[in-house]
């Protein structure tokens, strides 16, 4: 990317469509990811919970459901029952909740006996979560009313804070707004406040920008997720699915050790850059983890 034009004003814009699409992939996994659907054939499967929905019994419907909720093994964080006509029948966890899941509820014998709405995360994870992948300080609204916040930043009680500037602390920060799914029904407000870049992010392209902070927000993870040499194929997989970027974890001598989409890297892809892959240019950002595993990140253009 030598060559390229400094970035300058469209510096934090770059950096803040990668950190809200960390954001949205964050979201994506909540609402489809394999805890999810592992969640889901719990429900309906639960002989119990069939049975109470079954026998239109509210009090077992809710004790089924409280179980399922409570359940160690499972992470749902509520669940919400209704029978075959729309009438609620239980409704149990916690009050702020995100990315809702609906299901339908057969009988044994196949008939639709119900439906039902699950979540496995509430709006204090998602939070968390970002923080500790991209650590933009990021806040919930729902209903008129902040319900979720963390980073060093007092965000505004009840609305989203102005853009395109939002200045907490004599720092300016760049308000970037998401709109996801609330729980049972409507929308939030998350809102992730995209610091100011540095002076080498001005003054980089904004190709490089946009590489490095893919390339940041894995580093990061790769913190989290433990050392690499344990789970080659594991990483790659949670680096693609919270980052979008294609992953590639390759040996001092360009063995490849794993890839998230399960592809053949090019030979000798460059450290930095762009790189043809798959008839498409992809941003090219490596890093050195734990020797001698490279990690390279194919992160799209735009």
């Amino acid at each position: 990317m030598a060559g390229s034009s400094a970035c300058i004003a469209s510096t934090r814009g770059v950096i803040g469509d990668v950190d809200a699409q960390v954001l949205r992939n964050i979201y994506a996994n909540e609402l489809a990811g394999q805890e999810v659907s592992d969640d889901v054939t719990q429900i309906t499967s639960s002989a119990p919970l069939i049975a109470a929905v079954s026998a239109d019994d509210r009090s077992a419907t809710f004790n089924a459901v409280q179980a399922l909720v409570y359940h160690p093994a499972w992470h749902i964080v509520r669940l919400r029952v209704l029978d075959a006509g729309g009438r609620l029948l239980a409704d149990f966890g916690g009050p702020d909740v995100i990315a809702p899941v609906s299901g339908v509820l057969h009988s044994q014998g196949g008939a639709v006996i119900g439906s039902f709405v699950m979540s496995v995360q509430d709006d204090v994870g998602v939070t968390k979560l970002e923080y500790r992948f991209v650590g933009d300080p990021i806040g919930i609204y729902y209903g008129g009313r902040m319900v979720a916040q963390i980073g060093p930043v007092r965000f505004p009680p009840r609305t989203p804070p102005p853009g395109p500037l939002f200045i907490y602390g004599k720092v300016q920060y760049r308000p970037t707004p998401l709109t996801l799914n609330a729980f049972p029904d409507g929308t939030l407000t998350a809102v992730i406040l995209v610091p100011p870049p540095s002076k080498a992010q001005v003054a980089a392209s904004c190709a490089s920008d946009r590489a490095n902070e893919f390339g940041r927000v894995a580093a990061n993870l790769t913190n989290l997720l433990g050392p690499i040499a344990e789970h080659y194929h594991g990483y790659s997989y949670w680096v693609h699915i919270y980052t979008g970027a294609d992953v590639f974890v390759l040996g001092s001598n360009g063995t490849q050790l794993a890839a998230s989409d399960g592809g053949i890297a090019p030979a000798n892809p460059p450290q930095s850059g762009t790189v043809s892959y798959q008839g498409r240019s992809w941003l090219v950002f490596s890093f050195e983890p734990q020797p001698p595993a490279r990690v390279y990140l194919f992160a799209p253009p735009s």
